[in-house]
């Protein structure tokens, strides 16, 4: 079986997990909803800085580069 997770690449380097997804095109569906609207990529970003990293920590992210969702599919075992 595989999932489907999604990650939040930003800052040129930095990348928290977002959430995973038991279906492909439901993460799809999610990451180009996010990657086609800036402001709400870069709002979702800011939501999982806060709650992975912590709020004083939403400061540092650098708007004016790229922030990005992608997929990573992993095999359970």
């Amino acid at each position: 079986m595989k999932i489907y997770i999604v990650n939040c690449e930003f800052n040129l380097t930095q990348t928290l997990i977002d959430c995973a997804f038991q279906k492909a095109a439901d993460a799809e569906a999610y990451i180009n909803e996010l990657n086609s609207d800036k402001g709400k990529a870069i709002a979702r970003c800011k939501e999982l800085i806060a709650l992975r990293e912590g709020e004083d920590m939403v400061p540092y992210l650098v708007e004016e580069s790229a922030v990005g969702f992608g997929i990573v599919a992993v095999e359970l075992k």
